[in-house]
């Protein structure tokens, strides 16, 4: 584990690795805190005899990256990320999917992954350069949900949308000046694509879009945070798929 080590900071983060089986070699935890989360961690760790060490809170700001560490932190190797074709479901089958282009923050990469976990997204496909690793401050934003949802990752939007497309997935694109939001009926398979905040789809991504949406605003507010714009449409999509799935059975 040493060549890919990696730390994960943040009690849900770390509570989740243990539970799950995924590969850790050691657990920190500031000196001096004491609570039930944190020996439920201490008790996690000596089930599966992975080592704790009581540490400084400077051994953990370290690690955690300036992100947030609960006062407990653990050395793993970083979460494989999954092939795009195993996110595909089966033809007929519904197919919900969220993809990121060009999205390098972790925080936001974080956040959104969290939110499909929410929403009952079936995985998360992170494009373009600069993707970051699904550890650290992916991990502690996703708040234990990394475990859950599986991530693909594409070196190309483009591609990975074509292919999407020819599986039967919709590609929704969301935009400032798409579809108005509480207009938009979705089918039983889609893809949802955002860009970062600040330039937002690229535009060789733009061109594999069957529709774009958008969030409707009140005037002088450009644009929301790509993760809290990730979980508004998630759930607005959802909950007209299960408005049309009750009609159906009326």
């Amino acid at each position: 584990m040493a060549e890919q080590a990696a730390w994960l900071s943040g009690v849900h983060a770390v509570t989740a690795a243990l539970e799950t089986g995924r590969p850790v070699d050691l657990v920190w935890i500031q000196k001096g805190r004491r609570d039930q989360r944190l020996q439920r961690i201490v008790e996690l760790a000596a089930q599966r005899s992975v080592p704790v060490r009581f540490v400084p809170r400077a051994h953990l700001e370290r690690v955690a990256g300036g992100g947030t560490h609960a006062g407990v932190a653990a050395r793993t190797a970083p979460r494989a990320f999954v092939a795009l074709e195993s996110l595909i479901r089966p033809a007929g089958a519904p197919g919900r999917l969220l993809l990121l282009d060009g999205v390098t923050d972790p925080h936001n990469v974080g956040a959104v992954i969290r939110s499909a976990a929410a929403f009952g997204i079936d995985g998360v496909v992170l494009a373009g350069r600069g993707v970051p690793p699904l550890s650290g401050a992916v991990a502690a934003a996703a708040a234990g949900h990394l475990e859950h949802v599986p991530v693909a990752r594409a070196s190309v939007a483009g591609d990975a949308l074509r292919k999407l497309r020819d599986t039967g997935y919709w590609v929704y694109g969301g935009e400032a000046k798409g579809t108005p939001l509480w207009a938009v009926r979705p089918p039983e398979r889609w893809v949802i694509a955002l860009g970062s905040e600040g330039s937002g789809l690229r535009a060789k991504t733009r061109a594999f879009l069957d529709e774009s949406i958008a969030i409707p605003m009140r005037p002088g507010v450009e644009s929301l945070n790509v993760s809290v714009a990730a979980a508004i449409l998630s759930y607005s999509l959802m909950e007209a798929a299960q408005e049309r799935e009750h009609e159906g059975d009326d």
